[in-house]
């Protein structure tokens, strides 16, 4: 048994090493640092204003019909509640989707390039009936958007 699981081990590796050195490889499983690092303490932010200052500093957010949350009015489960952000905004570099009943707000965050539609598709948790809120950086501002979401079963432990 040693035998075949050296063999095939070595063939993984060398899998990985030729996908890697063509450059194929995400930069995730790659050695090197990323270029921003991933904001945790956000993630772990028990209040809302805090997860938002900790992303976006000070910044005051304008509202926007640019942006568009689409989610269920009525959510029956709140273990899997699928939200699609699109965002129509000149230039936009991130996305903070955050809700005000969780025990952690920050749902989710993306980033943007040029070279990609501005549009994210997750599956949430919520425990209970909350105020959706989509955070954009585009354009050297900061822009909001909200939307309620009914749950008549939490999915936060309840």
């Amino acid at each position: 048994m040693l035998r075949r699981q050296f063999i095939r081990r070595g063939g993984e590796g060398l899998s990985l090493a030729a996908l890697a050195s063509a450059g194929l490889l995400p930069s995730l499983l790659r050695a090197e640092a990323p270029s921003d690092a991933w904001p945790t303490e956000a993630f772990h932010a028990e209040q809302l204003d805090r997860a938002r200052q900790l992303l976006f500093g000070s910044a005051s957010a304008e509202p926007t019909d640019a942006i568009l949350i689409e989610a269920p009015d009525i959510a029956e489960n709140g273990r899997m509640v699928p939200v699609t952000t699109t965002v129509d905004l000149p230039q936009p570099r991130s996305l903070a989707l955050l809700s005000d009943e969780n025990p952690f707000p920050l749902l989710a965050l993306a980033h943007f390039t040029p070279a990609v539609a501005a549009t994210v598709s997750v599956r949430v948790k919520l425990g209970a009936s909350a105020k959706l809120i989509a955070l954009v950086e585009a354009d050297g501002g900061l822009y909001r958007a909200t939307r309620a979401v009914k749950v008549t079963a939490g999915g936060c432990g309840g």
